[in-house]
Parts: C-alpha cells; sequence; structure tokens
C-alpha cells in the first residue's frame, strides 16, 4: 500500500467515520466536522484507485484539498494566539461562530487540519 493510499483511508476511518460515531453516539446529531473528513478521506481513496481514471485525478484532489485543510488549520492556529488572519466580513458567510466551511478552529482540530493539508500537498508535488 502506497503512502497516499495510507493516508486517505486512515483519514477516513480515525478522523471521519470513527469521529462521526462517536459524536452521533453522544449528541444524536452528525457533525460537519466529521462528515467533511470522511467524504474528503473516502474521495482521496477512491481519487487515488487505478481503476477511476488511472489515478490521474489524485494529483489535483491532492492540491486541492492541502490547500483547503491547511488554510483551515493556518486560520485555526493562528486564531489560537489571538491573530486574525481573515476577517468575516472579507469572505462573507464562510466563517460559522467557530468554525470555517463546517471545519473546527479549535486549536486541536486545526492542528490535524494543518498535518492533513500539508500531508496532501506533498502527496501533489511529489514527483510519480
Amino acid at each position: 500500500m502506497r503512502h497516499r493510499d495510507t493516508h486517505y483511508f486512515l483519514w477516513f476511518i480515525f478522523f471521519g467515520v470513527l469521529s462521526g460515531i462517536i459524536h452521533y453516539v453522544n449528541s444524536q446529531t452528525f457533525d460537519p466536522e466529521s462528515t467533511w473528513l470522511t467524504v474528503s478521506g473516502l474521495l482521496g481513496m477512491l481519487l487515488g484507485a487505478q481503476w477511476i481514471a488511472g489515478g490521474k485525478l489524485s494529483r489535483w484532489y491532492d492540491l486541492l484539498i492541502g490547500i483547503i485543510f491547511t488554510f483551515a488549520g493556518a486560520v485555526g492556529i493562528a486564531a489560537g494566539f489571538h491573530i486574525n488572519l481573515i476577517s468575516s466580513a472579507a469572505i462573507g458567510g464562510l466563517i460559522s461562530g467557530a468554525s470555517l466551511l463546517g471545519l473546527s478552529l479549535a486549536v486541536l482540530p486545526s492542528l490535524v487540519h494543518a498535518v492533513l493539508g500539508l500531508t496532501s500537498l506533498n502527496h501533489a508535488i511529489q514527483k510519480k
């Protein structure tokens, strides 16, 4: 199993599915954070598969999802230091409460987002 495949498999299982189940059991509601992580991890696995376009879509997916998660992670980490990287007025309704597009801006989730995003960006820029 390639490193990229392992990355998205673990992302899907631990941060998506298990996190979503635990949240649902405790609150009887679906969590947007877990939904993001489940869907993005699953798409990462599927788009890297050779039977879907020969895996050629994986680099673009890694780049896009890497940018999204790295950005969410950076905004949350900066917020932990009381640094406002973006104003809510500048991006409209993308930030609501303590989340950006449904991704939590709390410190620990932001660190996880940053690691997942930077790892995805690394996969995107590696020579295949």
